[in-house]
């Protein structure tokens, strides 16, 4: 795209269609001819929940190349995915190549990104998208030679908000963090309690259990939320709209 190209005028423009559309393929076949103007090639729309939770059931919108989505699944790369842990993280839009990691020390996450370019996914871009819930999800895209003017990327995530809002309205998504829960009930309520700074004597006395009950439910939540301490357990829970 030139330096003349009116990126303004196109993100508007995918905007008023996008107001239109009432299916989810025109969706994506529109959404994805201006991606490709923008220079990429493939995308994904989806709810971007914390590790153990696999991205599968939060996926909106699914542009990736033939054979990536079932290699990234089989493989369990979401765990170790760079971007993806970087889009956890941040608020900002950012490339691919800015998501930091350590090929040493994380071998698989320099797995994942080599074996992304072998599915022609060289160079991307991401948006993240947090919700008022706190749920968080993006739109990230990816091409041979995208666009990176600084311009094209401000378009691209104002495109990307609408995008977003679109699919999850037109595919009845009442709320991200409802799309699918690993804790129990009681797992909730425990950690509910504990993110309003309750002791686990408090929490045993407001919930009528035993102390040790209570410690027995955080752990459980800890291991199914891939958290070594009670407080990441429940920041994490909060992310993920489990409590």
């Amino acid at each position: 795209m030139g330096q003349a190209h009116d990126y303004a005028k196109v993100a508007f423009d995918l905007i008023d269609d996008l107001d239109r559309l009432t299916e989810v393929d025109r969706v994506m076949d529109r959404v994805s001819a201006t991606l490709s103007d923008f220079g990429y090639t493939s995308f994904l729309i989806t709810g971007v929940p914390e590790p153990p939770q696999r991205l599968e059931p939060y996926i909106l919108l699914n542009g990736w190349p033939k054979g990536w989505t079932e290699h990234y699944t089989r493989s369990n790369y979401y765990a170790d995915d760079p971007v993806a842990a970087w889009c956890r993280r941040t608020v900002n839009p950012f490339e691919w190549s800015q998501a930091p990691f350590d090929a040493t020390r994380s071998p698989r996450a320099a797995e994942v990104m080599a074996v992304a370019r072998e599915f022609g996914l060289n160079k991307g871009f991401l948006v993240p998208i947090v919700r008022n819930t706190g749920f968080q999800a993006c739109v990230t895209m990816a091409g041979e030679r995208p666009d990176y003017e600084p311009r094209a990327k401000r378009a691209l995530h104002l495109v990307s908000m609408y995008a977003h809002a679109r699919c999850a309205a037109l595919m009845g998504c009442k709320s991200d963090g409802q799309r699918r829960r690993v804790l129990s009930e009681r797992e909730r309520d425990v950690l509910a309690w504990a993110a309003e700074g309750k002791s686990s004597w408090e929490i045993a006395t407001i919930l009528g259990v035993s102390e040790r009950t209570v410690n027995w439910h955080v752990e459980q939540s800890k291991k199914k939320l891939d958290a070594v301490t009670r407080t990441q357990a429940v920041i994490k829970a909060l992310r993920s709209g489990e409590i």
